[in-house]
Formats: structure tokens, sequence, C-alpha cells
């Protein structure tokens, strides 16, 4: 996943406002801030592990 510095700002700084208001997985958005803000290029693939993507022709099939 490639970002901007000010990118990674703005994702940082969601995931600090994360910790504040949900304490009970602070933990984790703290490991992912780090994570954006030291710009650890294999960890950040985690966060994007969670989208998906269909194709144009599978979406197709479903409607």
């Amino acid at each position: 996943m490639e970002m901007t510095n000010a990118q990674r700002l703005i994702l940082s700084n969601q995931y600090k406002m994360m910790t504040m208001l949900d304490p009970d997985n602070a933990e984790r958005y703290r490991r992912l801030q780090t994570i954006i803000e030291r710009g650890y290029g294999l960890q950040m693939r985690e966060l994007d592990r969670e989208f998906g993507q269909l194709t144009e022709e599978t979406c197709r099939t479903v409607i």
C-alpha cells in the first residue's frame, strides 16, 4: 500500500482518535498507528487485508 506523508499523517491521527473512542481496542489502534507513523511496508499490508474486491463480471452475475 503506497501512501503519501500527508495520507499517513491523517491515518495516524484517525488511529489516535479511535484509541480514545474505543478503549477496548486501543492496543490494536496503537499498533496500527505505529505501523503508519514508522512506515513499516511489510506490516502496512495488514491495513488493506480486510478489503475485498469483486470483478465487474461477478457483480453483473449477482445482479
